[in-house]
């Protein structure tokens, strides 16, 4: 069973190479007023073609909000979309830095090899006239 499971580490470490993940948002920015939502559309591909069905997790570091889901897989175009609400601003919780970070979890058939993206989110703090 050892002769198995090592591999398929040595396998899926092999792949990690050739799978690719890449995200956009939907728009230039996002205001931390706890209103306004961002989506980024993540793709997962290896060797150019989408990987269906990948578990994906998605995480806040640094930063603070919402963002729905957590977990999802990828469809038939290697796609997820993950909707980003940060916190309201405020003198007493200052904007900060956001990043996204999405692991998908699905790289081992045995064993779990991860595939690690992170961007930043382009968060903007609320006008002051508001």
């Amino acid at each position: 069973m050892a002769v198995v499971l090592v591999t398929d580490w040595i396998q899926a470490h092999a792949r990690l190479a050739n799978i690719s993940m890449d995200g956009q948002f939907d728009k230039p920015n996002v205001v931390a007023d706890g209103k306004d939502s961002i989506v980024l559309t993540l793709r997962v591909t290896e060797n150019g073609r989408p990987r269906t069905n990948d578990m994906l997790q998605a995480w806040l570091q640094p930063g603070n909000g919402l963002l729905i889901p957590e977990w999802s897989r990828t469809d038939a175009r290697g796609e997820v979309q993950i909707t980003y609400t940060p916190n309201p601003a405020s003198a007493y919780d200052l904007h900060q830095k956001s990043v996204i970070n999405v692991i998908d979890i699905n790289i081992g058939r045995l064993l779990e090899v991860d595939k690690v993206f992170a961007i930043e989110v382009p968060v903007e703090p609320p006008s002051t006239s508001e």
